[in-house]
C-alpha cells in the first residue's frame, strides 16, 4: 500500500430486538423494576481510581443537586426509551454509559449530521473530511496512525452497517437526521451485543418507524449562507400513513446542499526551469523532466457537497402479539472537494491540480419481526446493505508536486441475520440470548493515473524509479477482492439475589473467516505483477460482567468489566521497490499477517433522577487497558506500507452530563469529559510513528465540555423558543512527538450556536439559526496522510432560517 498517500482501498488489506407496540407498557413495567447487565469485579487500582473519579463528579454535581431538589415543584424532564442492550427501557435504567438525542433535540439545536450530533458527546471525537471519509473515536480507542479497521460500531436502527472485518472500510454512512426518531452514543466495548469494532463504543441511528392509527405530515426547509463561501438549502418531508388498524406506512425523502467555503487556488504546473527544494536546488529540466503542462485553476466553494436520500417502511400487527416492520432506505452523498486548508496559502484555501470527487452511495433494506411470548419477545432482523464509494484525490504531494492522482472505487455488500430472545424482567432471572450470522462481499479497485504531459510521464518516472514508465501506462494498479464471514453466539444472564441487586454476565463467541484475493501492476509496482490469495480464520470470545444496585427509584449505581476487540488479518506482499526500506528495519518480506488487538475496559458509574424528575445527573469514571494496538509501518522510500501491532495503551477518564428543567421555560442542560489516553510502551522504531512510553495518543483532547440553555416563551398566542449551545474542544497533537514528521496541534476552540423560533400558523413553525457565531477557526486535525500537513476545518458562521411543517 502507498502508506503516506493512504491509498484507501488497502484499508482493507485483509485484516482482519426490539418490542411490540401492542405490548409496550408491558415491557416497560417489567424494565422499571429491574435492569439487564453484566457484572465484574475490579482490581483494587482500578476501583480506587473508579471510585475516586466518581466521587469527586458527585462533589462537583453536590450544589446543583440541591438547587434541583428545592426547585422541582412537579416539573419533569422527558423521559428517553433507548434499546441499548436489544430491549426498550428508560435511558436512567441502562446500567452503561449512554447518551441519547431525540428527534426534538436534534431538531431544535440544529444537529443534521454525524458532524453535528457526534461533536456534542462526551468521550466523542469525530474527523469529518466529507462522505466517506470519517473517523469516529471513542474515549481515546484510536487508530494510532492511518484509517485502519474502525474501533467503532455503528448501526442504523438494528441492523450493523460496519462489519467488523475491516474490509474497505472507508468510513460509516453519514444518514442525515430529517425525521430520526432518536440517535444512541453507546461509550464503552460493546462486543457482547454488538460484536466486532466495538472497541470504543457504538453509535445507533434509529428512523422513526410508521405508526399505527396515526395520520402525520412534517416537512421542513432551511436556506442558510456560509461566512466566506455559498448558499445551503435543504427541502425535506415525510407522511405517516395508517391503512388499517393493523398496517401503516411511513416515507420521508430529502435533499440537502451544503455550502462550500473551501477556494481551490493552482497556479499551474511549476516552470521546470525553477530551482526545486527536494532536488537539492536543481531544476526539473536539469534532470530531464520537461513541464507537466497541467493549466492553473482557482474554483470557489470546492468542499460544497449534495445529499439526496429517501426511506420507506410498513408497520404491520396483525394480532397484538405479532409486530413486522420493513424499511428500505437509500442516501446519495456526494462532494466536489474536501474541507481542507493549506496554511501556507492563508485560511481556507487550498490548492489542487485537479477537481477531488468523494462519494457515497448506499441501499439498505430490513425486515423486523417481533413476536411476543408472553414471559419474553423472540425478535428477527434480517438486513441487506450495498454501498459503493469513489474517492478521487490529488497525491502529488508525496511525489515532488508532480501531477499524480489516486482513485479508489470500492464495492460492498452484506448480508445479515440475527434472532434473539428477550425475558421478561419478572423474576430474580433474565435471559437474553441470539446468533448472528453475516456474510460480506467486497470489490475494490484502485489507481495511481498520471495528469500531466505524455512527454513528462516517462521522464519523471526515470527520475523517481530510476527506469522510464511508458507514456498512457498504469503507475499503480489493484484489483481486490474479499469475501468476510462471521458467525457468533451471544448472550446474557442475569439474576437478582433481593430486589436492589442485580448481577450479570455476558458472552459472545464468534468465528470469522476473510478469503483475500489480490492482484497488483504498474510502474510503482516495480513493473511487476504480484498477485495472491490468502484465507484467514480466528474465533474470539468476548466476555462481559456487571453489577447493578438500585436502593430506590431514581437511583442507579454499576459497575461493569468488558473486552473490546479488533480484527486482525492479511496483509499484502509488497514489491521489489521496497527490498531496501525492508531491510533498514531487519525484514525481507512484509509479515504475512497481522494480529487482533483488544482491551479490557473496566467502569464504574451512577444515575440519579433528582427532584422529583425535574433534574438528572450521570457520571462515570473508567479505565482501559489496549494491548497489541494494530497500525501502520510506513517505508518511507518506496512509499509502501504494511499492517502489524504495536505496543500497548491504557485510557482513563472521567464523564458527566446533567440535566436540570429549572421552570417550566427554562431548561438547562451539561455535559463533559475528560480523557488521559496514553501510551504505554514504546512504538517499534520501524513504524516510523514516533511514540514513545507516556505520550498521548494522537487526535484525542483531554476535555470536552458542552452545555446549552433552552427558553420557551408565549409570543401573544403562539409558542416560542430561544436556544444557545456551547461546545469547548481541548488542544491535541496530530502525531507523537517524536514521529519523522513534525507533530502539529489541532483543537483548542469554543463554538458558539444559537437559535430561535415560533409558531406561525397552527403547525408551521419558523426559525432563524446561527452556529459558530463567532466563526471560531475549528481546526479538528491536521492529516497525517499526506506530507504536506493540510489541515482539517469546522464550517464558518454560518445564519439561515429553517420553516417546519408537522400536522
Amino acid at each position: 500500500m502507498l502508506g503516506q498517500t493512504n491509498l484507501t482501498a488497502d484499508q482493507t488489506r485483509g485484516r482482519q430486538g426490539l418490542f411490540n407496540n401492542a405490548t409496550i407498557k408491558h415491557r416497560m413495567e417489567a424494565s422499571l423494576k429491574g435492569q439487564q447487565g453484566r457484572g465484574n469485579a475490579l482490581a483494587p487500582d482500578r476501583k480506587r481510581l473508579l471510585g475516586g473519579g466518581l466521587g469527586a463528579l458527585m462533589i462537583a454535581a453536590t450544589p446543583a443537586m440541591a438547587i434541583a431538589q428545592d426547585a422541582g415543584d412537579g416539573l419533569q424532564l422527558d423521559e428517553i426509551v433507548v434499546t441499548a442492550q436489544k430491549r426498550a427501557e428508560r435511558i436512567q435504567d441502562v446500567p452503561i454509559s449512554i447518551t441519547a438525542l431525540t428527534g426534538a433535540d436534534l431538531e431544535k439545536r440544529g444537529l443534521v449530521g454525524m458532524g453535528d450530533y457526534l461533536l456534542a458527546q462526551p468521550s466523542v471525537v469525530i474527523q469529518d473530511r466529507g462522505p466517506a471519509r470519517n473517523q469516529i473515536v471513542i474515549r481515546g480507542i484510536s487508530t494510532v496512525v492511518g484509517s485502519e479497521n474502525p474501533t467503532v460500531a455503528f448501526y442504523i436502527d438494528e441492523v450493523p452497517v460496519s462489519s467488523g472485518l475491516g474490509i474497505n472500510a472507508n468510513g460509516f454512512p453519514d444518514l442525515r437526521t430529517f425525521d430520526v426518531g432518536r440517535v444512541e452514543v453507546l461509550r464503552g466495548p460493546q462486543g457482547t451485543l454488538y460484536g466486532a469494532g466495538s472497541m470504543g463504543g457504538t453509535v445507533k441511528v434509529v428512523p422513526n418507524r410508521a405508526k399505527l392509527g396515526e395520520w402525520q405530515v412534517k416537512a421542513e426547509s432551511s436556506l442558510s449562507s456560509t461566512a466566506g463561501g455559498g448558499l445551503g438549502n435543504e427541502v425535506a418531508a415525510a407522511v405517516n400513513a395508517p391503512l388499517s388498524d393493523t398496517l401503516a406506512v411511513r416515507v420521508a425523502g430529502y435533499h440537502y446542499h451544503e455550502a462550500g467555503f473551501i477556494k481551490d487556488r493552482f497556479p499551474g504546473s511549476p516552470n521546470p526551469s525553477a530551482p526545486v527544494a527536494a532536488l537539492g536546488g536543481a531544476s526539473w529540466a536539469d534532470v530531464g523532466v520537461s513541464s507537466f503542462g497541467v493549466p492553473a485553476r482557482s474554483v470557489d466553494d470546492v468542499n460544497a457537497a449534495n445529499v439526496d436520500g429517501a426511506r420507506a417502511g410498513v408497520t404491520f400487527q396483525p394480532t397484538e402479539k405479532l409486530e413486522i416492520v420493513l424499511t428500505a432506505l437509500a442516501q446519495r452523498s456526494k462532494a466536489n472537494g474536501l474541507p481542507e486548508n493549506m496554511a501556507t496559502l492563508g485560511t481556507y484555501t487550498q490548492s489542487r491540480f485537479l477537481p477531488e470527487m468523494l462519494k457515497d452511495n448506499y441501499q439498505l433494506y430490513d425486515a423486523l419481526i417481533n413476536y411476543d411470548l408472553g414471559f419474553g419477545s423472540l425478535t428477527s432482523v434480517t438486513a441487506y446493505l450495498n454501498r459503493s464509494q469513489v474517492q478521487y484525490r490529488d497525491v502529488s504531494a508525496p511525489f515532488l508536486g508532480a501531477p499524480i492522482s489516486l482513485d479508489d472505487d470500492n464495492e460492498n455488500k452484506n448480508f445479515s441475520q440475527e434472532i434473539r430472545f428477550s425475558s421478561d424482567a419478572l423474576n430474580p432471572f433474565g435471559i437474553l440470548i441470539g446468533g448472528f450470522y453475516s456474510r460480506t462481499t467486497a470489490h475494490a479497485i484502485q489507481e495511481a493515473a498520471w495528469h500531466g504531459t505524455a512527454q513528462s510521464m516517462p521522464e519523471f518516472t526515470s527520475v523517481l524509479l530510476g527506469s522510464p514508465a511508458a507514456a498512457g501506462s498504469s503507475l499503480f494498479y489493484k484489483n481486490d477482492r474479499n469475501v468476510g464471514e462471521q458467525l457468533s453466539g451471544f448472550g446474557e444472564l442475569s439474576y437478582r439475589p433481593i430486589e436492589s441487586l442485580k448481577l450479570s454476565a455476558g458472552l459472545r463467541v464468534a468465528n470469522y473467516t476473510l478469503t483475500t484475493d489480490e492482484f497488483q501492476d504498474g510502474a510503482l509496482n516495480g513493473n511487476t505483477v504480484t498477485s495472491y490469495s490468502v484465507r484467514t480464520e480466528e474465533t474470539v470470545p468476548t466476555p462481559s460482567f456487571q453489577v447493578e444496585y438500585k436502593p430506590e427509584e431514581g437511583s442507579l449505581y454499576y459497575a461493569r468489566a468488558a473486552k473490546g476487540f479488533r480484527l486482525g488479518g492479511p496483509n499484502q506482499p509488497l514489491p521489489s521497490t521496497c527490498a531496501a526500506d525492508l531491510a533498514a528495519i531487519g525484514l525481507t518480506k512484509a509479515p504475512s499477517s497481522v494480529n487482533s488487538d483488544s482491551l479490557w475496559s473496566y467502569e464504574a458509574g451512577v444515575k440519579r433522577s433528582l427532584a422529583g424528575g425535574s433534574a438528572s445527573l450521570n457520571a462515570s469514571a473508567f479505565y482501559i487497558d489496549w494491548t497489541d494496538i494494530q497500525t501502520g509501518f510506513l517505508l518511507p522510500n518506496c512509499g509502501f506500507s504494511f499492517a502489524g501491532n504495536a505496543g500497548d495503551a491504557r485510557s482513563r477518564g472521567l464523564e458527566m452530563d446533567f440535566s436540570w428543567r429549572v421552570t417550566k421555560s427554562l431548561t438547562l442542560n451539561t455535559s463533559g469529559s475528560f480523557t488521559d489516553a496514553t501510551l504505554q510502551s514504546d512504538s517499534p522504531p520501524s513504524t516510523g510513528i514516533g511514540g514513545k512510553k507516556g505520550n498521548r495518543l494522537p487526535g484525542i483532547p483531554r476535555w470536552s465540555v458542552q452545555g446549552g440553555a433552552q427558553y420557551d416563551f408565549p409570543v401573544v398566542d403562539k409558542s416560542a423558543f430561544a436556544r444557545v449551545d456551547v461546545r469547548y474542544i481541548s488542544g491535541y497533537l496530530n502525531r507523537f512527538p517524536g514521529a519523522s514528521t513534525e507533530a502539529q496541534p489541532a483543537g483548542n476552540f469554543t463554538v458558539v450556536d444559537a437559535r430561535i423560533g415560533m409558531d406561525v400558523s397552527s403547525g408551521l413553525q419558523a426559525e432563524i439559526f446561527a452556529t459558530n457565531i463567532f466563526n471560531t477557526k475549528q481546526l479538528l486535525e491536521v492529516d497525517t496522510e499526506l506530507p504536506d500537513q493540510r489541515q482539517i476545518l469546522g464550517r464558518p458562521r454560518t445564519v439561515g432560517i429553517t420553516l417546519r411543517y408537522d400536522y
